[in-house]
């Protein structure tokens, strides 16, 4: 009672500006206890999950009203890690949108990123005023290769306080079986970190806090597309002898990325960056190595997309950054040579003899 009298007494005295800053910390001050969730893939399914057990009411937009009707009644998502069971009782499913979003303040995007503009145009930007925008999604966003955070707040005009990003390094299929794992909450401000970190914590979830936001999100894009070169490397019977040294480059390749963007205080050898890079890159549950796989046994792109039921955010990824690479006239001997496979059309085996000579 006397900590709402002191923020109504103090706030009246402030520029709207710090208002507005105080406005977000008397909201969570308690801690998270509701989100709303856009997306229903797997991984979405997943944090789900975890935010259920940790009796975080969600309000969750899917698209298809059979997985609305399949997860009410049974508390399971049909066509994603559908052995996952689902805490009902903190869960309230639906394809209604507007509804979802304004149920809470904490708005949790994890859609693929192909498909985040055409929800952001579903949208009315008011709506968005005084949320808190989190994403967990790994690829560049239209034409301008965005970051999926920064399009985010450039399309609903959100404050870089109000934002967070969820990132790895983990597998849905794992969380979905209880299995050890780590995942990194990213957040500029440190009461949004612990308050979201809190809602995520678990015996089988190890919270990393950091503040790098941009630097996990593009460490989060870059790992896609070499978890996707190695999936080629293995569909042609590569050995690991060679995976190892390809991983290795790719680790530089990482390094020379981020250094291009300003982003040299990057913890490079921390489980959101390598761990992150390593689990994609190795990882029977990664569907870029997957897709990548596909690619390498002789599938073209098309019947590879037609094949697999989950999008691979590395496909995508590839042309966004190697776009950014090339704008800034960076060398990245892996990323170039899954865009020329991937949109160039070359073949495969021909593109990695090529690589082969540039792997130090």
């Amino acid at each position: 009672m006397l900590f709402s009298l002191f923020f109504t007494i103090f706030a009246s005295v402030c520029s709207k500006n710090k208002t507005a800053h105080l406005l977000f910390y008397y909201k969570i001050h308690n801690g998270l206890r509701e989100i709303s969730v856009i997306g229903g893939g797997s991984w979405a399914t997943a944090l789900v999950k975890i935010l259920a057990e940790n009796k975080i009411r969600v309000y969750w937009y899917l698209r298809r009203q059979l997985q609305v009707e399949a997860i009410t009644r049974e508390g399971r998502n049909p066509d994603y890690i559908n052995f996952a069971k689902l805490d009902t009782d903190y869960i309230e499913a639906s394809t209604d949108l507007d509804d979802v979003l304004s149920k809470c303040k904490h708005l949790l995007f994890v859609v693929p990123s192909a498909h985040l503009p055409a929800v952001c145009q579903q949208i009315d930007p008011q709506q968005m005023e005084g949320k808190i925008i989190i994403s967990s999604i790994k690829g560049t966003v239209g034409p301008d290769n965005l970051l999926p955070s920064a399009y985010l707040a450039k399309s609903f005009s959100a404050l870089q306080v109000n934002q967070a990003v969820i990132a790895g390094p983990c597998h849905a299929e794992e969380i979905a079986a209880g299995k050890k794992t780590y995942m990194t909450v990213c957040a500029g401000d440190q009461v949004l970190r612990t308050a979201l970190g809190n809602a995520l914590a678990s015996n089988y979830i190890q919270i990393c806090e950091s503040q790098d936001l941009l630097g996990v999100e593009y460490a989060a894009i870059f790992k896609n597309v070499v978890g996707l070169v190695c999936g080629m490397a293995k569909g042609m019977n590569y050995g690991d002898n060679f995976i190892a040294v390809l991983v290795a480059n790719a680790i530089h390749e990482l390094e020379t990325l981020l250094h291009a963007l300003g982003l040299d205080g990057a913890r490079i050898g921390s489980s959101s960056y390598l761990g992150d890079l390593f689990v994609t890159a190795y990882s029977q549950h990664s569907r870029n190595r997957t897709f990548g796989v596909l690619i390498g046994q002789g599938y073209n792109v098309e019947q590879t997309k037609d094949t697999m039921s989950m999008v691979a955010e590395g496909y995508t990824a590839t042309k966004g950054l190697h776009d950014m690479a090339a704008a800034r006239g960076l060398n990245l001997p892996i990323l170039n040579t899954a865009y020329r496979i991937l949109y160039n059309y070359m073949p495969v085996k021909t593109e990695f003899k090529l690589l082969e000579r540039s792997m130090i």
